[in-house]
């Protein structure tokens, strides 16, 4: 299943909005800008797998954006 999220770098604070499939990140799109941390705006952002699995490697940097 793939599902979409945004994740905030713990040691940065840039958000990026990451494609999972079945809870890997298989895609990414980031650094993003504030006007671009929409909820509306998860499912159409252009998604990437470059950075995907730089991302996924360091997942425990990241935590979930859950409040916009």
């Amino acid at each position: 299943m793939i599902t979409h999220e945004f994740w905030r770098h713990s040691g940065t604070g840039q958000v990026f909005a990451v494609q999972l499939l079945d809870g890997i990140v298989v895609a990414c799109s980031g650094p993003l800008h504030h006007d671009d941390i929409d909820l509306a705006f998860l499912d159409d952002l252009d998604y990437a797998e470059e950075g995907a699995t730089a991302i996924e490697a360091s997942r425990e940097e990241y935590v979930l954006v859950e409040a916009l």
